[in-house]
């Protein structure tokens, strides 16, 4: 409609009316000009033209309507996307490299007709993308630091995305201390640990001197002297 509009001012622009003449030719052809180009040529009568004034700014009005109804179908302002997970500098211990990503839009975890999600690893849109999903696990994420965002689509077309969230995936503490709520200065006194689970006194004296070697009753014997 838009093509037709502009012709239909392109030939307003010209003049609204101009004689025409009309003469039979030796051919017996009868023919049309706007110059009387033979002797036998005569003014022809033409039905009223209607003449058109020439408006320049109706194809701008026509462009500013088309944006406004494209405004119309587009997600609202508040439509924006937020990643709740992972959190910024959240530090994940686990062998899978398994990292949770929660997302809303608006304050909602839901997506409406015609949104879509791309989420970034480290910049690149990961395989899933794009997905109607706002929560989901990545896994096998490599060791070390990487950065996650999310961008909302809607019909195909991104229109928000969030800020990078930076992380860390490490590999799971290969050994736990033995009581790691203990406090400095506590002698030889044993105590519990968060779960209530009690736990043997640091090795050691109050000296520092090494003390000698434990073991579980049941574990299967005493232990190897020392070498």
């Amino acid at each position: 409609m838009l093509a037709t509009v502009v012709v239909a001012i392109l030939f307003a622009t010209g003049p609204a009316h101009a004689d025409i003449y009309t003469w039979v030719g030796a051919d017996g052809v009868r023919h049309y000009s706007d110059s009387p180009a033979s002797s036998r040529a005569e003014r022809a009568d033409l039905p009223g033209i209607q003449s058109v004034e020439s408006d320049p700014d109706a194809l701008q009005r026509l462009q500013d309507e088309y944006q406004a109804g494209r405004a119309e179908d587009e997600p609202p302002d508040s439509r924006r996307p937020e990643l709740v997970r992972p959190e910024a500098g959240r530090t994940f211990r686990d062998a899978r490299g398994v990292v949770p990503i929660s997302l809303t839009i608006g304050g909602e975890a839901d997506l409406r007709d015609g949104e879509q999600i791309t989420y970034y690893l480290d910049g690149s849109p990961i395989p899933e993308s794009p997905t109607d999903e706002t929560r989901l696990e990545l896994a096998n994420v490599a060791r070390g630091s990487h950065t996650l965002s999310a961008a909302l689509l809607y019909e195909g077309r991104e229109l928000r995305r969030t800020e990078p969230v930076t992380f860390y995936v490490q590999p799971p503490a290969a050994i736990s201390p033995l009581n790691p709520d203990s406090q400095s200065g506590g002698g030889d006194d044993g105590g519990e640990n968060a779960d209530g689970v009690a736990t043997a006194p640091p090795a050691g004296n109050a000296d520092g001197a090494p003390a000698a070697p434990r073991f579980t009753p049941g574990s299967g014997g005493a232990p190897s002297p020392p070498r």
